[in-house]
């Protein structure tokens, strides 16, 4: 399996935001300060992981809400 490169986001203090997962475009909304991972309700791949603070993820963020 190829390793899936984590991108921190940066400036979005506490919001919700919408994330598009990589692999098939299902779109799901989540908080930006997570404390567990978050996996495509698809294709159960990896979208965001914690970081003690703003999240971490390998998806398009859509929205910020």
């Amino acid at each position: 399996m190829a390793e899936q490169k984590f991108v921190k986001l940066k400036s979005i203090g506490s919001k919700f935001i919408k994330l598009k997962c990589k692999d098939c475009g299902n779109e799901q909304i989540t908080y930006s300060k997570i404390s567990s991972v978050v996996v495509c309700n698809i294709c159960g791949s990896t979208m965001a992981r914690p970081t003690g603070g703003t999240l971490e993820t390998t998806s398009e963020v859509t929205g910020v809400l």
